[in-house]
């Protein structure tokens, strides 16, 4: 028997459960391929839910559901959907479910609550203090690449699941993730930003992937902007994602690295590090 779940964890699993039945929803919508027919899994979104309010002893609330998943499972009517104002379909059955869980996060105290993926954030944010530490690396971050193995090669050693590259089921044209975390249902995508002019091209980008990519076992997205000079917050990236539309479980993590070597500064400092050295005997 299940005891002791933290009503917390319950709505962060609601909230995972309706990520994944909104994913395919709109996949099928789009593309209308039998195998992503979401009529079963926002059923089982709807049945999770059930479970979640009687364990939590929450029996007028439970019936309540009860009674409108009753009348879905008799007409059958688990894909419904409808347009929105700007044309664009959306789940009538998931649109229910997230009414409910919002009754739900009503009883969480209003301190902001950890989510699943705040420790892997902590450690994105804080790697910056070794891949570009001198001591440990001979040249800070160069491009992008630098990014990806220096940041994966840490999370390897809390994540030994991670993934370099990993393949995806069904492949989109321009997406390659970077790095998978299957224990965390979480893809990362780096970027390496050196220029003011190249920000509206990494906003594109960062856009187009997220749009563009649908899967049932990737269900979290983390996107790190490697910059080498302060060119934009890690609020208004967050915020461009929101206004563009971007669900929340994407994130943006801007790193403060340090400017790129010059081939000047790197001879110099080539020189330096040959000076220093030990003779040889």
């Amino acid at each position: 028997m299940i005891t002791n779940v933290p009503l917390q964890t319950i709505i962060l699993n609601l909230e995972e459960q309706i990520t994944r039945a909104s994913n395919q929803f709109s996949h099928w919508e789009d593309f209308r391929e039998q195998a992503y027919e979401p009529s079963w899994v926002i059923e089982a979104t709807f049945l999770q839910l059930l479970a979640a309010l009687e364990y939590l002893g929450m029996p007028e609330l439970r019936n309540a559901g009860y009674l409108e998943y009753k009348e879905l499972a008799t007409k059958k009517g688990f894909s419904q959907a409808k347009a929105d104002q700007d044309g664009e379909s959306y789940s009538v059955v998931l649109g229910r479910i997230s009414c409910y869980l919002a009754a739900l996060k009503g009883l969480l105290p209003g301190d902001k609550h950890t989510t699943v993926t705040k420790d892997l954030l902590d450690i994105i944010r804080n790697v910056i203090y070794v891949i570009a530490n001198p001591d440990v690396f001979p040249e800070v971050p160069q491009n992008e690449r630098d990014v990806h193995i220096r940041i994966e090669s840490i999370l390897k050693c809390v994540f030994p699941d991670l993934k370099h590259e990993p393949s995806l089921s069904k492949q989109i044209k321009n997406f390659e993730p970077d790095t998978g975390i299957p224990s965390l249902e979480t893809l990362i995508e780096y970027k390496f930003l050196y220029r003011i002019e190249d920000v509206p091209t990494i906003a594109d980008q960062l856009l187009a992937d997220t749009r563009g990519y649908f899967s049932k076992d990737w269900v979290r997205f983390v996107y790190v902007i490697y910059e080498t000079n302060r060119f934009r917050t890690e609020n208004d990236w967050n915020q461009l994602m929101r206004e563009a539309g971007v669900p929340i479980n994407t994130t943006v993590v801007v790193l403060n690295g340090e400017p790129r070597l010059t081939a000047r500064t790197s001879s110099r400092k080539k020189t330096q590090l040959k000076q220093e050295s030990p003779t040889s005997l």
